[in-house]
């Protein structure tokens, strides 16, 4: 539980001053452009034309 502890707090502490140095900002930028691509991808999947997959399991 003491690991535990002192692992988070250095990662704690290395993640603040990347953060404060500005170097997360690209991460960020490329976090955020994956997670705006799938949320586009799964609503043109739901879309009313576009049936569901029906499962395999259902007789």
């Amino acid at each position: 539980m003491i690991r535990t502890l002192i692992f988070g707090a250095i990662a704690g502490y290395v993640g603040k001053k990347l953060y404060d140095e500005g170097k997360l900002t690209a991460f960020k930028d490329d976090l955020n452009t994956r997670y705006n691509q799938a949320k586009a991808d799964l609503v043109t999947r739901q879309a009313p034309g576009n049936p569901t997959p029906s499962s395999s399991t259902i007789p």
